[in-house]
């Protein structure tokens, strides 16, 4: 409802800014009907930013919805490769028609126990496609065998072809960063934007061990004076790659064959550094890398677990260090086996392809 004019007067409407105002008619100021109803050019362009940003984050949103709600869809190479979200069996066959898929790439790894990974097996059979699984973890580097498999995959398979891993986001991306590193005509920089927030993934925390696989790239590259190329992308990531300082040869150095049950002994293990990174041992166990072991008895019931290398050190590319392991007294005599392993904050070097140490032993009366 409209304020009551003062002085007896109706009032009269006119623009000001990016919003409406009203002025009255008095006798010492007559209405000027020339600026009444007419936006000036300062409204216009307030109005047309405020359009714009309405646009924006629209855009943002839906984008934002395809990534955390939808199927997380998106080409990478127009009739090539494709990528999304773990799509359920019916989005999978509509993908499969719309865009001609000829091999599906779960970036999961064989989950045979996993509802959602026998409704994919049953789908990829029902509509003819290939189905390859590679085993890659959105919280740490590629261990160099799934890295080179997927190339192989990528090298054989028919396309075009469609990857995915549960979001679409970190495992999609790192698979979608190679395959155009391998078969795109882009740079460097622009194949690592398929890692990037438009599809989901950020470099925080855990999934930041992504980025760091194509950091390792371009550190190889500038270590020889060279610039990306498909060709030199292959040789790397075929028979350079290393990932980071998780690569290791561990020995026995003085482990005992047997030992007498009731008593707690020392294994000392020979650590040699066969990666392109130093180890950093810390005294917590929080931090830093350390040797953790395992003692399992003849049923795999773990007997012992215990952590080397709690102190401070440094161990070089190249260089060896002994650490011993401070096994607790088994009481029950019978066979063992003693597992040992380095550990980077909670990531074992196992997980990035480096061999384990397993040593078996006896416990004696």
């Amino acid at each position: 409802m409209m304020p009551p004019a003062p002085w007896g007067r109706e009032p009269r409407w006119q623009t000001g800014g990016a919003r409406l105002r009203w002025r009255m008619e008095t006798p010492d100021r007559p209405a000027d009907d020339r600026h009444l109803l007419r936006p000036s050019r300062r409204a216009w362009l307030r109005l047309g930013a405020r359009a714009a940003l309405v646009g924006l984050f629209a855009a943002a949103a839906a984008e934002s919805g395809s990534v955390f709600v939808g199927s997380n869809f998106h080409t990478i190479l127009p009739g090539q490769f494709y990528r999304c979200s773990q799509p359920s069996p019916a989005r999978l066959k509509q993908l499969i028609h719309d865009h001609g898929i000829r091999t599906v790439v779960n970036l999961r790894g064989p989950c045979p126990t996993f509802d959602w990974y026998l409704d994919e097996c049953r789908t990829s059979a029902e509509m003819d496609v290939c189905q390859e699984d590679v085993c890659l973890s959105a919280g740490r580097l590629p261990p160099v065998g799934e890295v080179r498999r997927l190339v192989e995959v990528l090298d054989r398979s028919e396309r075009p072809l469609l990857f995915h891993c549960q979001r679409g986001a970190d495992r999609t991306g790192l698979a979608s960063a190679v395959a155009l590193l391998l078969y795109g005509d882009g740079s460097h920089a622009a194949a690592r934007r398929q890692l990037g927030p438009r599809y989901g993934h950020l470099a925080l925390s855990r999934p930041a061990s992504l980025d760091r696989f194509f950091d390792l790239y371009g550190a190889w590259l500038r270590g020889r004076g060279l610039t990306h190329s498909r060709n030199n992308f292959r040789r790397w990531v075929v028979y350079e790659y290393c990932p980071g300082e998780y690569r290791a040869v561990l020995e026995p150095h003085d482990v005992p064959r047997t030992v007498r049950a009731g008593e707690p002994f020392a294994a000392v293990v020979r650590c040699h550094n066969t990666s392109v990174a130093p180890w950093h041992l810390r005294p917590g166990i929080t931090s830093g890398t350390h040797l953790w072991f395992m003692v399992t008895d003849a049923h795999a019931g773990i007997a012992a677990l215990g952590l080397a290398g709690l102190f401070e050190a440094e161990v070089a590319p190249g260089q060896s260090i002994d650490l011993t392991l401070p096994v607790p007294a088994l009481r029950l005599p019978g066979r063992y086996t003693l597992t040992a392993d380095l550990n980077r904050d909670g990531n074992h070097f196992v997980q990035a392809g480096s061999e384990p140490l397993e040593w078996e032993f006896e416990v004696r009366e």
